[in-house]
């Protein structure tokens, strides 16, 4: 399946304080774009948050294979990165939820995708105004990529207060098993089904 937004960066949209969400397709890891959306990965989850074990990036840019297979969505903040998601599209019929926590697969998997590596900057994080810009600007972009890649069902394994969050903002998250410790806290495996 090929997906929309590969090989491309547009701007979608812009709100109070400059704040501008685009999207980054694979083949411009040539131009260093990449490389940036990787190493604030890797500050984000190695060193901020102590997901990741730092020790395994020693180039300071966290990666996985699941980014070849992926539409990366970051918001700009002026010239900084304020916030990152990345949607992966299904490989050999599966993605990484189902490597991690024990729940029911889509039967059309060539329609479903994951939500993965959703942070905001550390820097926009105490912000309360600029964090929901961010956050709104990420899920609304992250289901506009689901929708233009014929997307039925998305899954995402998300924090309790993420959960509560996606919620509170009408975006209708299902819990379909059990919490458990994964990513350095508590997630739980959640889908959407997008109509």
């Amino acid at each position: 399946m090929s997906h929309n937004g590969e090989g491309a960066a547009y701007d979608v949209g812009v709100i109070g304080g400059g704040v501008v969400a685009c999207a980054v397709g694979k083949t411009l890891a040539t131009n260093g774009k990449k490389v940036i959306i990787f190493r604030f990965r890797y500050k984000t989850y190695c060193e901020e948050l102590n997901f990741l074990d730092k020790n395994k990036y020693p180039d300071k840019e966290e990666t996985d294979g699941y980014d070849d297979n992926s539409i990366h969505i970051v918001v700009r903040i002026g010239k900084r990165l304020g916030g990152y998601a990345r949607v992966i599209f299904p490989r050999e019929g599966t993605l990484p939820i189902f490597e991690h926590f024990d729940v029911l697969k889509e039967k059309d998997m060539e329609h479903a995708c994951e939500i993965s590596r959703f942070m905001i900057s550390k820097v926009f994080r105490n912000n309360h105004e600029t964090r929901r810009g961010v956050f709104g600007l990420l899920v609304e972009e992250i289901l506009e990529a689901a929708k233009e890649n014929h997307i039925k069902v998305t899954y995402a394994a998300v924090e309790e207060w993420l959960l509560k969050s996606l919620v509170k903002r009408k975006y209708n998250f299902q819990e379909i098993g059990d919490g458990k410790h994964h990513m350095g806290a508590v997630t739980y495996p959640t889908k959407l089904k997008i109509v």
